[in-house]
């Protein structure tokens, strides 16, 4: 896995360290802006509340009350408590009764400031039922100490009105009335006073929006309220108010429940003392005519006779069960075995033919065993069994209906005897229901008188159980906007999106970026790096130069004796893949710095098509290669020219214009060139145009030592460095190596840069 190397990753963007610091200006800019002209201050109010416990309550809700009678049901729960301070119909009291709606601004030059309270010099009161138009400013003008002026502007007429405090107001805008607050505070500092009437439905929801209730704990009943508000003053009276108006309606719901109770008890009450009136006068009645004194003396005779009677009813109900089951035994046809001894009968006559039946079955089975069933004993057999099991069946049913008529007897003569046992006890057991009737309506009556008292007084103290811990309090600095936090966001915004916006553009560019970059996508030997140039000539590369560039150079020419591969490394060919990657530049100035270094060095300007070489030195470009080839009186001496300036150094310029320049670069004058000049020059440079464009290069490959490819940052494409890889592997070029132009200079140097 390819390792990351955090340095030059990091100094890949530090590079673009504009971008990041216009990012971060921008975006801090940007947070000042809206926290000065955009951003609303809120503050937090908290406070405490100790709501009741489930079950817990005043009057009928305490204790062993009247909901154990299962007439109320009533339970409060912490979760339905927090339903309530959170609900619509609270906050819409809330807002309602303290006209919270309405608001009122002071201008400012940045932003208008709201007001509250005694910080007012007005008192707003709207008729919301009539036509109101909310959101309008309406300015106030304080004329005197009973007189107001008003403006307000509706789609683009402006209206004026003046009015005194306390008159009813009746305006395109809303009817309502303004009255003078004695207690104010205000100031008049000669900024317009105005108020805004909002629609009721969105101040609830921006309050409930801005509205925390939650438990304090998980198994306690505190709740803890926080509320966001940007007017400190406000937002203490609109917690105040929601507390105030939950325990009002708590209160008020009791009151209800007490009152209907009271109500419930009184109408029960006037039932039960006529029912209690009729039990009394029933008892007296039975006592008059029932005498239970002398009932019960043979009440031990009568139990005996009938458990007699219950006992043959019994004994007669088993034999007629042993009696069905015989009957469903045959009716069933199990005519092939024995009928079980278990269903014997007490019937001698029935016993008997059970046991004939029995053994002539018996002696059907021995009989079968040695004859078929159409020996005529066999069928005499069959034919008695039939006739058997009829009379058997005959019999068991003759059997139980003897048996049914004995036990009905028995059956009513044991009535007889439980009627008289039971009248006994009937009258005793109808005058204790009768005297428990009486005792039950009697409790009840008392309990309820007492219920009553406990719901009367608890109307006449309606105190609430819920309680305030800790009073509605507003923090005293704003918790929103959090301007840290913003500044922060803001830091990382604005290293965020240039981060991103380099990231994107290194993901969309094809253009080689880095020496780093160049080595992944060829395995082709790296020569180095050249510097953009910091001076305005193109010849840079002079003795006395200390220039970034020119110290690369320098160091160019230690890496060409490093990596070669021949002894001499005498004829180099500088290439690139596209014009424009600094190959003429590269092969001008490494000239000129292996001649400083002492060498004699010459430059042959094998671009023949758009020869630029020579005009980098101020030198003509005929005659040159060109003459040489096409002419054969010309010799080398006429088309070498010497520099002015730098010794050792010589050049052969591209010569006359020509046509059809490919069959120039397979003469034999090249090769006759080029053997010349390996015998007195130490170094020989060869400029020849883009393989990309034109095959030139190829063709004098068998003449040089070395080549140096120019992949210039930002120019050459990557899908360019694939044709590199094909060259090195496949030795189109020998011993090509590449050189990565146009970077940028050493930081340490401190030179500005130049393109090259």
């Amino acid at each position: 896995m390819e390792q990351i190397n955090i340095t030059k990753l990091i100094s890949k963007y530090l590079k673009h360290w504009p971008l990041f610091a216009i990012g971060i200006v921008a975006c801090l800019l940007a947070v000042f802006l809206y926290l000065r002209y955009k951003a609303e201050t809120q503050y937090e109010t908290t406070s405490t509340l100790l709501v009741k416990s489930q079950d817990a309550g005043q009057g009928s809700l305490k204790g062993e009350n009247i909901k154990d009678l299962g007439l109320i049901k009533n339970s409060y729960n912490v979760d339905d408590e927090i339903g309530i301070l959170r609900s619509t119909g609270i906050m819409e009291k809330v807002i309602s009764t303290r006209s919270l709606n309405i608001n009122y601004y002071v201008e400012g030059r940045i932003r208008d400031v709201e007001i509250y309270g005694d910080e007012t010099p007005i008192k707003v009161l709207v008729d919301e039922t009539a036509k109101v138009i909310y959101d309008l400013p309406i300015t106030v003008t304080l004329l005197d100490n009973n007189k107001y002026e008003l403006q307000a502007s509706i789609n683009g007429e402006d209206f004026k009105l003046e009015q005194n405090f306390g008159d009813l107001v009746s305006s395109p805008f809303g009817t309502f009335t303004i009255d003078c607050r004695e207690d104010s505070r205000y100031v008049d500092i000669g900024k317009p006073l105005y108020f805004v009437i909002k629609n009721t439905d969105r101040v609830i929801d921006n309050y409930l929006a801005n509205l925390s209730v939650e438990q304090s704990t998980r198994t306690g009943n505190l709740l803890a309220i926080r509320f966001l508000y940007g007017h400190k003053k406000k937002g203490e009276y609109i917690v105040a108010g929601l507390i105030e108006t939950y325990v009002e309606e708590m209160i008020k719901y009791e009151n209800e429940l007490a009152e209907n109770t009271i109500k419930m008890i009184d109408g029960r009450l006037k039932l039960l003392s006529g029912e209690i009136q009729g039990v009394e006068k029933s008892v007296e009645q039975f006592k008059t005519k029932n005498d239970l004194t002398d009932v019960t003396s043979n009440a031990n005779l009568y139990i005996e006779q009938a458990n007699d009677y219950k006992k043959l009813i019994s004994d007669y109900q088993t034999e007629i069960n042993v009696i069905n089951s015989i009957e469903l035994y045959l009716e069933q046809g199990n005519l092939d075995t024995p009928i079980p001894a278990s269903l014997s009968a007490n019937d001698p006559s029935l016993t008997g033919m059970i046991d004939l039946y029995n053994a002539t079955l018996l002696q059907k089975g021995q009989m079968a065993q040695s004859a078929s069933n159409a020996n005529p004993i066999i069928v005499n057999l069959n034919r008695t069994l039939n006739d058997l099991v009829k009379a058997i069946i005959e019999n068991v049913r003759s059997a139980k209906n003897r048996l049914l008529i004995a036990q009905r007897n028995l059956q009513s003569n044991a009535n007889k005897y439980q009627a008289q046992i039971a009248k006994v006890p009937s009258m005793e057991r109808k005058l204790v229901d009768i005297s428990r009737d009486k005792s039950t309506k009697e409790g009840l009556y008392l309990y309820l008188l007492q219920k009553r008292e406990e719901e009367i007084l608890s109307l006449a103290a309606p105190v609430s159980s819920t309680r305030i811990v800790s009073l509605p309090k507003a923090g005293r600095f704003p918790v929103s906007p959090n301007k840290t936090a913003l500044y922060l966001s803001g830091i990382l915004l604005g290293l965020f999106l240039p981060f991103c916006v380099v990231y994107t553009k290194g993901l969309l560019s094809n253009k080689v970026a880095s020496i780093e970059e160049l080595s992944s996508l060829t395995t082709a030997p790296i020569l180095g790096e050249i510097s953009r140039s910091t001076d305005a000539d193109i010849i840079i590369a002079n003795k006395n130069s200390r220039t970034p560039t020119a110290e690369l150079f320098r160091l160019l020419c230690f890496n060409l004796e490093y990596l070669k591969k021949t002894e001499k490394n005498q004829t180099l060919l500088v290439t690139s893949t596209t014009k424009g990657e600094g190959k003429t530049f590269i092969a001008s100035n490494l000239a000129i710095t292996l001649a400083t270094n002492g060498e004699k060095v010459i430059v042959l300007a094998f671009d023949l098509r758009m020869p630029s070489l020579m005009k980098n030195f101020d030198l003509p470009d005929s005659p040159g290669l060109t003459d040489f080839i096409i002419k054969n009186d010309v010799d080398i001496d006429r088309i070498t020219q010497k520099h002015p300036s730098i010794d050792n150094l010589y050049l052969i310029g591209a010569g006359m214009e020509v046509n059809q320049v490919g069959r120039l670069m397979l003469s034999k004058r090249i090769e006759e060139l080029i053997t010349s000049l390996k015998s007195d020059y130490d170094r020989i440079i060869i400029d020849t145009p883009p393989i990309g464009l034109i095959s030139d290069a190829f063709a004098l490959n068998a003449y040089i030592d070395s080549t140096i490819y120019i992949v210039r940052k930002d120019t050459t494409k990557r899908d360019n460095v694939k044709s590199i890889e094909s060259i090195h592997k496949n030795g189109k070029l020998r011993n090509t190596m590449v050189l990565l132009n146009d970077t940028k200079a050493p930081e340490s140097y401190g030179y500005s840069t130049r393109k090259n």
